[in-house]
């Protein structure tokens, strides 16, 4: 079973502290504010009791999906990044000692 993490809130600080949080109990970034918790059926109500309490107070429109692999593997992915990220150019040397 799994479990999906959506949220759309309008503080920085929260949006990090429901990643962090759902991070904690095992869930993985899918993309920017989608995450997924992979697990036994207890193991994901345990999550979602947790993640209600940690959302409580939060504004803004936080969801949780459960839901079984097979609607997951079902997936129709139109469009993703599957190329890594160029790496950064490295820092060039600002104070040239003669």
């Amino acid at each position: 079973m799994l479990v999906m993490l959506a949220y759309d809130t309008p503080e920085q600080k929260h949006q990090t502290f429901l990643r962090k949080e759902f991070e904690r109990v095992g869930g993985a970034r899918v993309q920017y504010s989608l995450y997924l918790f992979e697990g036994e059926p207890h193991e994901c109500e345990r999550v979602i009791r947790y993640m209600r309490r940690v959302a409580d107070k939060i504004p803004g429109d936080i969801r949780l999906l459960p839901m079984e692999k097979s609607v997951w593997d079902a997936q129709i992915i139109i469009s993703s990044i599957t190329e890594a990220l160029p790496e950064a150019a490295p820092f060039k040397e600002f104070v040239k000692v003669w």
